[in-house]
């Protein structure tokens, strides 16, 4: 055995290979098993080049796998040692020698570890699965518009009290001999809770805050705490050839005593009734139904369209650069192989909206074609399934034909009405149609049912802010930013907004001063302009904001101010410019026209400008004759 694996030291950080642990000044971080395996590899031959097929034959001697798990594995440490050291710099610590592989650029030196010097450690009760067959395969909690690396907080406040029926389905573990099937485990994670969700009885918190915890060393009565949730479910999954072994347990978080178990050793092609038969039995052992009955076109026909579903799933979900065009490639092979299965073509359909919103206007027709061939055909073939409407509806409002897309969401929100995507479009329509009530409700909504997302939440006090409730509004910014400490500037810039807004400017201020020098910071400091003593400061920043405004957050940033300090000429010359400059573009991305639109429609401080006449041109998407959301 090398005698790094007993421990060492990496620069001024603390490795414990065995119990999985990296520690520094940043805190302390646990790291999948693989990629220890990794660090320790490169520890043993620090500052010498080691190649990547070297790293794969050891690290997967019997397993065909892509160069995308090991850049994976690579990310995470880069990662990991930046957060454990507090130190961004460590990432560079680990280089890349390209076409040939890693090197460590670091010292190490071996360290005893002993009961008298080690923190003990509860063994990891979860263990992240960072490779699949074919790509790798971490789930991280990523919504709507990217990806979120994020901390969790001692304790989130809940929306709403914790129902008695309520649980929380965590990410099953994988437990395959070669630790290859994550997208699997995941996959049936995510069947049983969207099973679990038919209930009208059970609250079931969304994938997105189960799947966040998946990495916290935490007991179940706190997951239970964190989530708001009175029952836990976990379980695992182990694939062997054409067996398939699933195992399940259910936990009273109030007694952290176990409800019900169950382990279900089956041919994989039974793999479908096993995750029906978890939740059902799950369901009953809560006091609940499930309602209704799922249509036989809700599940493919095979288990191999279903694994190119989930690698589809686990891709989108992760939205990596390149992994939204190869999760479109799972699901187009998932439709190859089972044309009936209607879930895989409502994802096709997302996955080819994503794809268009990336591309500009020339290119984008035959994918909007394919967009809409997928979405129809996945109504066609279930009409009962919720997220196939909302892509329908979807598809209809890119199109301009908002009616058919209302029609198609209010099917949608009457099939299941805390579906996420669901709920994400019934908020954006209202906005669209200046419904700000309606818009909070329904974020509001969604943080019951996701209330670990610092997305939502960061929607939900938008909302909140454009509606006129300050209060409530600043609330909500305060919890992203104990959800996420390093939240992007939007949450702080919202937060430093609604305190000036309240006549807080000594609050504002020391938000204020953390925000990077440039645009977002001159904007919050201009938005000064009534606080006492701060009149010429603000000025100062206008005319710094003013100077040369170019990409759309700059120019809506200085339209606010012009608008909150009554100068509604300037704020409208500056964008009916911008809007002339979008409709003449026709190389713009879609995206970007729909962002200026969204963004102009959401903001409190362009309420003021409304009731001009010169409004309803700018409320008129560029380019087009009716304004619709993406």
């Amino acid at each position: 055995m090398s005698t790094l694996a007993q421990g060492f030291a990496l620069e001024a950080l603390r490795v414990e290979p065995t119990a999985g642990l990296l520690s520094g000044a940043g805190g302390r971080e646990r790291l999948d098993p693989k990629v220890m395996d990794v660090l320790v590899h490169m520890a043993e031959h620090a500052g010498q080049v080691v190649l990547r097929d070297d790293l794969l034959a050891r690290l997967w001697p019997n397993a065909v796998v892509t160069d995308d798990a090991l850049t994976r594995c690579f990310y995470e440490l880069r990662r990991a040692l930046a957060h454990a050291s507090g130190d961004e710099g460590y990432r560079a610590l680990l280089e890349t020698i390209p076409k040939r592989g890693y090197r460590l650029n670091a010292t190490v030196k071996p360290i005893e570890i002993t009961a008298a010097v080690a923190k003990p450690t509860r063994p990891a009760r979860r263990r992240s699965t960072l490779w699949t067959v074919g790509a790798s395969a971490l789930a991280l909690a990523a919504i709507a518009a990217g990806v979120f690396l994020w901390r969790m907080p001692d304790k989130v406040e809940a929306t709403a009290g914790t129902p008695p029926n309520s649980i929380a389905v965590l990410p099953f573990l994988d437990m395959s001999e070669r630790q290859d099937q994550g997208y699997l485990s995941d996959g049936v994670t995510e069947e049983i809770l969207n099973h679990l969700s038919q209930s009208d009885s059970l609250r079931v918190i969304s994938r997105t805050s189960s799947f966040a915890l998946r990495d916290e060393d935490l007991d179940v009565p706190q997951i239970a705490e964190k989530l708001g949730v009175s029952h836990v479910l976990e379980g695992s999954v182990r694939k062997s050839g054409d067996r398939v072994r699933v195992t399940a347990q259910l936990i009273d978080a109030a007694t952290n005593s176990h409800l019900w178990s169950r382990t279900l050793d089956r041919p994989v092609g039974d793999l479908f009734a096993v995750q029906d038969e978890i939740a059902m039995s799950v369901a009953a052992a809560v006091g609940s139904t499930l309602g209704g009955t799922r249509s036989a076109t809700r599940m493919p026909a095979s288990v191999e369209a279903y694994e190119r579903f989930l690698q589809g799933e686990f891709l989108y979900h992760r939205r990596l650069p390149g992994d939204i065009e190869r999760a479109a490639d799972y699901y187009r092979q998932a439709v190859a192989l089972d044309p009936g299965y209607a879930r895989a073509w409502a994802a096709l359909a997302g996955g080819y909206s994503l794809l268009i919103g990336e591309m500009d206007e020339t290119t984008t027709q035959a994918l909007r074609h394919l967009q809409g061939e997928a979405a129809r055909k996945a109504v066609e073939l279930d009409p009962g399934l919720a997220i196939a409407h909302a892509r329908l509806a979807q598809y209809y409002y890119h199109v301009q034909q908002p009616e058919l897309g209302d029609e198609h969401l209010r099917r949608a929100a009457a099939l299941d009405p805390d579906e996420m995507l669901v709920l994400g479009f019934g908020a954006t329509r209202a906005l669209w149609r200046d419904d700000f009530a309606e818009a909070a409700r329904l974020w509001r909504r969604a943080v019951v049912q996701d209330p670990l997302s610092p997305v939502n939440r960061t929607n939900y006090a938008a909302a909140l802010h454009t509606n006129g409730q300050l209060p409530q509004a600043l609330a909500e910014y305060q919890r992203v930013l104990e959800l996420n400490p390093e939240a992007n500037s939007y949450a702080h810039i919202g937060l430093a907004s609604v305190l000036i807004r309240l006549g807080r400017h000594d609050e504002a201020m020391p938000i204020i001063n953390r925000l990077p020098p440039g645009n977002d910071q001159d904007y919050a400091l201009a938005l000064l302009h009534r606080a006492p003593g701060r009149r010429e400061q603000a000025d100062a920043a206008l005319r710094r904001l003013a100077a040369d405004p170019q990409d759309v957050d700059h120019v809506i940033y200085l339209a606010e101010v012009y608008a909150d300090r009554g100068l509604k000429d300037e704020a409208f010359s500056l964008l009916e410019a911008h809007y002339r400059d979008l409709e003449r573009d026709r190389a713009a991305r879609p995206r970007v026209r729909w962002y200026f639109q969204d963004e102009i429609r959401r903001s409190p401080y362009l309420m003021a400008l409304r009731a001009d006449p010169r409004w309803a041109e700018l409320a008129t998407v560029p380019g087009r004759t009716v304004s619709t959301p993406r």
